[in-house]
C-alpha cells in the first residue's frame, strides 16, 4: 500500500465548485487522494490545477482516476506535485483501463488496481429500483469515483480523520465544467438514482472510528456523530 494505514489525518479532493475554499483546509493533512482531471484545460489559469496546485505542495500525494482517457493530469503536473502512484477504480484491467495505462506509465508511474474489500460497501446499491434482481452492475464496480476514493481513505487506510473537499453531489456544478463532461442534469440524476448522499452517510456509519470533515456546498446533509459539514 502506497499510505501508511491509520494516519491522524488525510484528504479526498474532489471538483465541486467548493474546491475553491481549499486554501483553507489543507494544513490538515499531509497525505491525500486528488480525483480525476484537474488539468484539461490548455491553459491552467482556466482550470482546477491553479487553485488547487499551490496549496498541495509538498504533501503524499496519490492521483485516484476513473477509466476515461480524460482522467490523466500531464506529465508537467504529475513532476510539479512529485505524484508517483496511480488507483484504478476496478479490481481487474478492463479494455478501457489498458487503454490508458501505458500513458501513466509513460509518466513514470505505478498503476493500482482496486483492493477487492473496497467493494463490500457496494451492497448499499444492491437494492436500488434501477437494478435488476441478481445484477451485478455495482458489484464489480462504483458509481463514483470520489466517492470511492472516500471508502479507500476511511474503510481501507483508516485515517483517523478524513477531509473531504469539493464534494457537492453535483448540487452544484464542477468549478470549470469541460465540453466533454456529462451534462449536470444527467449527473443530478445519477446522485438521486443512487441516493449517493444516502450512501455517503452510510458509509461514515460503517466506520465509526473514523471523523469525516465535509467542505461542501451541498445542502441537507445530515451531520452524524463522526461526520462535521462545512457549509461554504
Amino acid at each position: 500500500m502506497y499510505f501508511p494505514e491509520n494516519l491522524d489525518n488525510f484528504g479526498v479532493i474532489l471538483k465541486g465548485s467548493s474546491i475553491k475554499h481549499i486554501c483553507d483546509y489543507t494544513d490538515k493533512f499531509d497525505h491525500c487522494f486528488m480525483v480525476n482531471n484537474f488539468d484539461r484545460n490548455t491553459d491552467n489559469k482556466n482550470s482546477e490545477w491553479e487553485t488547487v496546485s499551490p496549496h498541495l505542495k509538498g504533501k503524499e500525494i496519490v492521483h485516484f482516476v476513473n477509466r476515461l482517457t480524460t482522467a490523466p493530469l500531464l506529465r508537467e503536473h504529475y513532476e510539479e506535485l512529485n505524484i508517483k502512484h496511480v488507483q484504478f477504480p476496478k479490481t481487474a484491467m478492463d479494455d478501457a483501463l489498458r487503454i490508458v495505462r501505458p500513458y501513466y506509465e509513460d509518466c513514470g508511474l505505478k498503476c493500482h488496481l482496486l483492493p477487492e474489500e473496497a467493494l463490500k460497501y457496494n451492497d448499499f446499491f444492491d437494492d436500488k429500483y434501477y437494478l435488476k434482481p441478481g445484477d451485478s452492475n455495482y458489484r464489480a464496480k462504483h458509481p463514483n469515483t470520489g466517492v470511492l476514493a472516500i471508502i479507500y481513505a476511511a474503510g481501507l487506510l483508516k485515517a483517523k480523520n478524513v477531509w473531504i473537499i469539493g464534494l457537492d453531489f453535483y448540487q452544484s456544478d464542477y468549478l470549470y465544467r469541460r465540453p466533454w463532461q456529462t451534462p449536470i442534469e444527467n449527473q443530478q440524476l445519477k446522485m438521486k438514482n443512487t441516493d449517493m448522499i444516502g450512501h455517503f452517510i452510510d458509509i461514515t456509519k460503517r466506520t465509526p472510528d473514523v471523523n469525516f470533515h465535509l467542505v461542501t456546498k451541498a445542502s441537507n446533509i445530515p451531520e452524524t456523530g463522526n461526520l462535521q459539514v462545512f457549509k461554504v
